[in-house]
């Protein structure tokens, strides 16, 4: 029964961490408050503020997504956590089990 349900809580903290990640990565496409005068400056007639807007934006993205990776790192490192949990827990039950029934 333990078996199953941490196998319910791994897939289940698998499938939150990628809904995350993708959420996250989708939302690094959008522009922030900051991002709009980013955007407007990349139809800018100066070559040097697009371009300079073309590399705050891309550094904006990969922040982003950087972001996003670290909580679904974090989101996999509490799921683990909760395996340790459950496998320490059935491991004190096994435990006394054996105690009681040499």
């Amino acid at each position: 029964m333990l078996i199953l349900f941490r196998t319910a809580m791994t897939s289940y903290y698998r499938s939150l961490t990628w809904v995350l990640l993708l959420g996250l990565s989708a939302g690094g496409c959008q522009s922030s408050t900051s991002g709009t005068d980013v955007s407007a400056d990349l139809n800018s007639n100066n070559p040097a503020v697009a371009a300079q807007a073309q590399k705050v934006q891309q550094l904006l993205g990969q922040l982003k997504q950087q972001q996003a990776v670290i909580e679904a790192e974090k989101n996999q490192l509490k799921a683990l956590q909760l395996q340790l949990e459950g496998a320490q827990q059935n491991l004190e039950g096994l435990r006394k089990e054996a105690q009681v029934n040499p």
